[in-house]
């Protein structure tokens, strides 16, 4: 037995240590590979950015290579345009900045002054009374003795007699390295942008030809996802630029067109692009101004177009477009930080897309989808159940408010959404040695406070409001139909029955639930003695089924004439299995969600409250064949739902 089990381990360790290892091997090829890697993920990069234009120009009847050249043509001419105006905005202003000198040292003098007063002698005074306790001077540097400073030598500098040479081939090795990593990336481009489909289809075929549907879907899927990013975030960043260089003009700030266009560039690195790129127009205003005026006033509508974009524009253009948490944005763009550099940083959104999109498609990879997708990694009834379980039902109770506020939730399913699931998986956990009977009580009283937060009798609450005092008095003094409410096997099902009873109008129902220490001849001598209108039993799986089974053959025997409703709230292939025992063993009816017995009890209701036996007889107005056509429609109605 033991060697068996240790197969498993053995295969799982072997599997973790496997993907350790190429895991560590593919992120060393990515940093070794960065001069080919990095143009081609650029051409990628823009592939997906002009493949719509080109496939718009080719769905006109113009050639794919005629498309590909007018896009990438126009592409060309836009950003050799702002490159000629930015090159003239930036060679403008090294010339007028070194003339701005006195303005800036005014402006730091003013900002020493306005930190100037008695709170600053104040912090002087401690740090001076600190320093002398600690020997030390009020600079915080170490002093060193006279003798020391008038004996030592004083340091010896070297001034070189011209610049090297190899100064200029550096700088001319950069800028070319950059210039064929740019063109590279063009070429790379055209022939992306050419040969795409043939392309997608030997990717597909990288999968296998039995995973054609699958790989297919998915790589349309990246194209899709990461083309509406792009597309979006463009349009986003460019309006961005456009407004802020607007107004700056207005503003009277130097060479708005520059700070506009590096903003707007900037916003290309998710997080921290944006505010880097406010502060060069902050900076140059501050520089470049008589006063402080006009920083504040740039600082003020940096602000204010930032708050309109991030809470306004982008969350009605994107969307759920991106499928990326925040978090693992943050993490992406470290990541490729850390590998590429600023161009890494740049393509971390895409590629952050491309890997949710393979484990949302690929079974292998899905541990990527629960990891950086935007989707809840639990459900709802999981997380009620998660902070139930943890102790904390302050984030149960907001859980739940979160839900009921939800329009497309309705509050009487609320019970059968999340709180029967709840206790179904404490139940669960409890079988399993995961829980103990103490923390399973603990969960059952916290979710009895969560209950509060579902209002009562939901349905019946409009009715409810537009009756008169005196039509509840009389509502309340007219026959109601008892209600036996039996919990079936533990305390989860008297909780059950809670729920139960809030669910039922109490004006025509009353419901008496049962304890858990009342035994079963208890309940039978009772049910004898004074016949309920109906009984009701609960059954909360896993586990309950047998004692379910005894009840309802006691309870049966006892009282024939009287009918026994069992909700049993069961996983679905189990359903048909246990309504078969169920009857068997004298259920009348058997219901696997508290609304499927609130319809139930509804629809019986005139049957319930008018006693046959009571009625004189010829005198009841429920015939059989009324009873059952009622009781018919509303598990036909139930079965629907």
């Amino acid at each position: 037995m033991s060697n068996s089990r240790s197969v498993p381990t053995i295969q799982r360790a072997t599997v973790v240590l496997t993907g350790a290892v190429v895991t560590c091997i593919v992120v060393m090829a990515l940093q070794w590979g960065r001069p080919v890697l990095i143009p081609i993920a650029l051409a990628v990069l823009l592939t997906f950015l002009l493949n719509p234009i080109v496939t718009a120009l080719n769905r006109r009847g113009i050639h794919r290579i005629a498309s590909v050249v007018i896009a990438a043509g126009i592409a060309g001419v836009i950003l050799f345009g702002i490159g000629w105006l930015l090159t003239t905005q930036v060679t403008g202003m090294l010339e007028e900045l070194p003339r701005n000198t006195e303005r800036i040292k005014a402006k730091v003098r003013a900002l020493k002054e306005f930190g100037s007063g008695p709170t600053r002698e104040h912090i002087a005074e401690m740090i001076q009374e600190i320093s002398e306790e600690l020997q030390l001077p009020a600079n915080g540097k170490k002093t060193v003795p006279t003798s020391e400073q008038e004996g030592a030598p004083g340091p010896v500098v070297v001034t070189p007699g011209g610049e090297s040479w190899f100064n200029y081939t550096e700088y001319l090795g950069s800028a070319f390295e950059t210039l064929a990593t740019l063109a590279f990336a063009f070429v790379l481009l055209m022939f992306f942008l050419i040969e795409r489909e043939d392309l997608r289809d030997r990717i597909v075929l990288l999968a296998g030809r039995a995973r054609l549907a699958g790989t297919s879907k998915a790589v349309e899927d990246i194209t899709d996802r990461v083309s509406r990013y792009l597309g979006m975030v463009a349009l986003v960043n460019g309006g961005f630029g456009v407004v802020l260089t607007i107004g700056l003009l207005l503003l009277g700030v130097p060479y708005a067109i520059l700070w506009g266009f590096l903003a707007a560039a900037l916003r290309f690195i998710p997080y921290i692009g944006p505010w880097v790129g406010a502060i060069f127009p902050i900076a140059m205003s501050f520089a470049m101004s008589d006063g402080l005026w006009q920083p504040m006033s740039v600082l003020a509508f940096v602000l204010v177009i930032e708050l309109i974009s991030n809470n306004v524009v982008e969350p009605l253009l994107f969307g759920h477009t991106i499928g990326v948490s925040a978090t693992a944005m943050i993490i992406s763009a470290a990541f490729w930080l850390f590998l590429w550099g600023p161009v890494g940083l740049v393509l971390s959104a895409p590629f952050a897309v491309c890997l949710v999109v393979l484990g949302k498609n690929v079974e292998s990879l899905r541990f990527l989808y629960l990891l950086l997708g935007d989707k809840p990694a639990l459900s709802a009834d999981q997380s009620l159940y998660q902070r139930l379980m943890l102790g904390d039902e302050h984030e149960a109770k907001k859980l739940i408010e979160k839900r009921m506020k939800d329009a497309d939730s309705v509050p009487d399913e609320i019970y059968d959404q999340l709180f029967v699931p709840a206790l179904v998986y404490s139940n669960r956990d409890v079988q399993r040695g995961f829980l103990d009977e103490e923390e399973q009580e603990a969960i059952h009283t916290m979710m009895r406070e969560c209950l509060n937060e579902v209002p009562l009798c939901v349905v019946n609450k409009e009715e409810s409001e537009e009756e008169s005092e005196l039509q509840r008095e009389s509502a309340l003094s007219a026959p109601r139909a008892r209600i036996l409410a039996c919990p079936g096997a533990n305390e989860s099902d008297v909780v059950v029955l809670t729920m139960l009873e809030r669910l039922l109008d109490p004006l025509h129902f009353d419901v008496q639930i049962q304890s858990l220490e009342t035994l079963s001849s208890e309940l039978a001598a009772e049910v004898r003695g004074s016949a309920p209108a109906m009984i009701y039993i609960a059954s909360t799986p896993p586990g309950g089924m047998g004692h379910a089974k005894y009840l309802c053959k006691r309870l049966h025997a006892a009282a024939p004439n009287v009918p026994i409703v069992v909700g049993r709230f069961g996983p679905k292939r189990s359903r048909a299995h246990d309504r078969q025992q169920l009857e068997m063993a004298g259920a009348s009816f058997v219901v696997t969600s508290l609304v499927e017995s609130k319809k139930l009890f509804q629809a019986r209701l005139p049957v319930l409250i008018c006693d046959h036996q009571s009625c004189p007889p010829g005198e009841c107005s429920m015939t059989p064949e009324t009873e059952s056509t009622a009781v018919g429609a509303t598990m036909l109605g139930a079965a629907a739902h």
